[in-house]
């Protein structure tokens, strides 16, 4: 299942809660003083007067001098829900981050495991090029000792392997990875 459905069924459920924790709040400052005059209205009293400062600057009235402070119902009403807020966006900033963190870390194991399917094939290669030469070594010794029996073999098309792969150089910048694979007439690059 893709990730970003989830993510935003997620999201909706989360705001459907919102309203039970909003709710949860309210009771919370209506049974606890503490709870009430400390945490609750506090910050509903603040928001009421950045909300009337802004509005008559916007509106070009100039500065308040008396903003009337909200009545204990309805600032318990408006902290409750703004700190139901507060939580539900911590809560789904909580969500955004992890699910960022993950895809970053899968997208990082991805580039690991094609850097290293590069070196393991760079390495395959230069496996298979001393075995070539061994072999090739080895035929000598065999048309060197079949000379020498005095039987001479004729090879339709002399080839001599020469190696072109030198040793590989991986460098790896922010975005993407390059394989660097330095022969003897040119570089060949792989970008992964």
């Amino acid at each position: 299942m893709p990730a970003l459905p989830v993510f935003k069924l997620g999201m909706l459920a989360v705001r459907q809660l919102s309203k039970y924790v909003a709710n949860f709040i309210k009771q919370k400052a209506k049974d606890n003083r503490i709870f009430r005059e400390y945490i609750c209205i506090p910050p509903a009293q603040w928001y009421n007067r950045m909300e009337t400062r802004t509005m008559m600057w916007t509106m070009k009235m100039g500065k308040p001098t008396n903003i009337k402070p909200l009545s204990e119902a309805a600032a318990i009403d408006l902290g409750a829900s703004m700190l139901g807020e507060f939580v539900l966006f911590l809560i789904c900033g909580a969500a955004v981050v992890s699910e960022v963190s993950r895809q970053m870390r899968s997208e990082r194991r991805k580039r690991d495991e094609k850097i290293q399917a590069a070196i393991n094939l760079t390495n395959n290669i230069l496996k298979m090029e001393a075995t070539i030469e061994h072999q090739e070594q080895y035929i000598q010794e065999i048309r060197k000792a079949l000379r020498s029996l005095g039987k001479d073999i004729k090879v339709p098309k002399p080839e001599h392997f020469e190696s072109k792969l030198l040793r590989p150089v991986i460098t790896t910048r922010s975005i993407d990875t390059q394989v660097t694979v330095p022969t003897s007439d040119k570089q060949l690059q792989v970008t992964i």
